[in-house]
């Protein structure tokens, strides 16, 4: 059944891609706050990578507030937020604010099949819950890959409904959330496992033909790009 649910939102969501005003207010209010906790465990380990003249891109900022969890941690050279949605970047353009913060990141309006970057320009790459937006995930890894450092990497977190219940209770405990609505909140917002081992983001991969690791975190799959 959560293979059927899965199938049927990712299905919308890819061919959609952009989030409209409604969608985005809601998202912030409801789905934003569950992803907190993941937000403040993907910034420890922004942390212990990254330095004071790093630039970091995160694709998909969605609500800004995965940006603002970095830069309440740390310092960094340049720190960037692109997001296809003009709604989301509205979003994010009034919690920086909220959070006196304007004008320390830079928000760009754009599509992650093409980003507006220089080549080499960029020391870490971080992407949460935005794959399964992605019409063309090769073109995406390929745009990673030009505008990446020699030695970056480009993180990229999905939630996967068909972790095994080990793995699903300790994040839940990890998260602080209810592993029924982990569970739930994957199918629709996520990718499962299989899909990168044997499905259309694995062929993608393939075709991009880039360096790459995945890493299984519970209920959460890392994909990892290496220049």
């Amino acid at each position: 059944m959560l293979n059927i649910i899965n199938r049927f939102f990712v299905k919308i969501q890819r061919y959609v891609q952009d989030i409209p005003a409604g969608s985005a207010n809601l998202y912030e209010k409801i789905a934003a706050r569950i992803l907190s906790s993941m937000y403040k465990n993907v910034t420890k380990e922004v942390c212990e990578t990254i330095n004071a003249e790093s630039n970091i891109l995160e694709i998909g900022c969605g609500t800004g507030k995965l940006l603002i969890e970095i830069l309440k941690k740390i310092e960094v050279k340049n720190i960037i937020g692109l997001d296809i949605s003009n709604a989301m970047i509205k979003i994010s353009k009034k919690n920086l604010v909220k959070n006196n913060m304007h004008g320390l990141a830079d928000l760009v309006l754009a599509d992650a099949h093409k980003i507006p970057l220089r080549n080499m320009s960029i020391n870490l790459i971080i992407s949460t819950g935005t794959l399964h937006h992605i019409r063309k995930p090769e073109k995406m890894f390929r745009e990673c890959n030009r505008v990446l450092k020699e030695g970056g990497e480009a993180w990229i977190y999905e939630f996967s409904h068909d972790t095994p219940k080990s793995d699903l209770v300790k994040s839940a405990n990890i998260l602080k959330k209810s592993k029924y609505i982990l569970r739930i909140l994957s199918a629709m917002h996520g990718l499962p496992r299989q899909t990168y081992e044997k499905g259309y983001i694995k062929n993608s991969l393939s075709d991009a033909e880039v360096k790459y690791r995945i890493d299984y975190i519970g209920i959460l799959t890392k994909l990892v790009l290496i220049r």
